[in-house]
């Protein structure tokens, strides 16, 4: 039965029975372990797909030299034996021989004559072989001229000092005439000039040189001298020739067919040869507007 509760009177509750058995503690989150997890997740499915791509890519093909690798496995061994090997034991020095003694002194040794070289066998009787009987030669055909002498060539010859004389005339003397330009203008001009020296054949240069160039010259042997005229060749071999060498004293007759295409003078004094002349016409014009004067001691076809 209960007591009915009057106004004002406080009432008292039954305290909560405790639940039984008491619930499992739940477990604290780590609000920065899930930030991570959250960064991680799709990097870990990147990584994923790239391995997979990787797995799926055709590796190249490239073999490894197996003989460079034999050989450096072969070198490295070698290097790694070499430090492990025992050092040579050195040779013992060989004792040092006594002097003999003055009086035991080896006698001196004779020199080995020399042994007579064995002879050879000289057989009594050598047996004869014919010898081969050489062919007849032709006869060569009978001709008059086989016994004809040569024709004898007059030799000129002509003093230094003559042929100093001789330019002299040429060339009108120093100071007379500016046509001689052998000391300022050969052989470098005439040998580099339009349809110079340098443009004639080598048959043709050989002519008259053994040796020319735009530096230095040499002549051919026979020539006694040489002067590079800036003159036209029909005044030289016209009026200058015939000047230098006047009648009655000399006698100036052209050689027919000339010299290697160039005209060639014989001079004549008292009815002796004296020299030879051959002029060659250097550069453009026809004739050609310079020219050289060569002297020959003997007759140029001749040499």
């Amino acid at each position: 039965m209960t007591t009915p509760m009057t106004l004002g009177e406080s009432v008292k509750l039954p305290a909560p029975q405790p639940d039984w058995p008491p619930p499992p503690p739940k477990p604290r989150r780590l609000k920065g372990w899930a930030q991570l997890k959250r960064l991680l997740a799709p990097l870990f499915g990147l990584s994923v797909l790239a391995h997979g791509l990787l797995l799926l890519a055709p590796l190249p093909s490239s073999p490894a030299p197996e003989v460079e690798e034999a050989a450096s496995e072969e070198e490295f061994v070698d290097l790694l034996s070499i430090s492990s090997l025992a050092a040579p034991e050195p040779e013992p020095e060989p004792e040092p021989l006594a002097a003999p003694p003055p009086e035991a002194a080896p006698p001196p040794t004779q020199a080995q004559a020399p042994t007579a070289p064995t002879q050879p066998v000289i057989p009594e009787v050598y047996p004869i072989t014919p010898a081969a009987a050489p062919a007849p030669a032709e006869a060569a055909p009978f001709t008059e001229a086989a016994f004809e002498a040569p024709p004898e060539q007059p030799a000129a010859f002509v003093q230094d000092e003559e042929v100093t004389a001789i330019f002299s005339r040429l060339t009108r003397g120093a100071g007379d005439s500016d046509f001689d330009s052998t000391a300022t203008s050969f052989p470098s001009v005439a040998f580099l000039t339009r349809q110079g020296i340098k443009d004639w054949s080598a048959a043709e240069q050989q002519c008259f040189f053994t040796e020319i160039n735009a530096d230095r010259f040499a002549l051919r042997p026979g020539a006694i001298d040489v002067r590079f005229l800036t003159r036209n060749i029909e005044f030289i071999e016209r009026q200058d020739i015939p000047r230098t060498f006047p009648a009655p004293e000399f006698q100036v007759s052209e050689v027919p067919g000339g010299y290697c295409g160039r005209t060639l003078f014989q001079v004549l004094k008292g009815g002796q040869p004296v020299l030879f002349i051959s002029v060659a016409g250097v550069g453009v014009g026809n004739p050609a507007s310079t020219g050289l004067v060569i002297i020959w001691n003997t007759d140029p076809r001749v040499g």
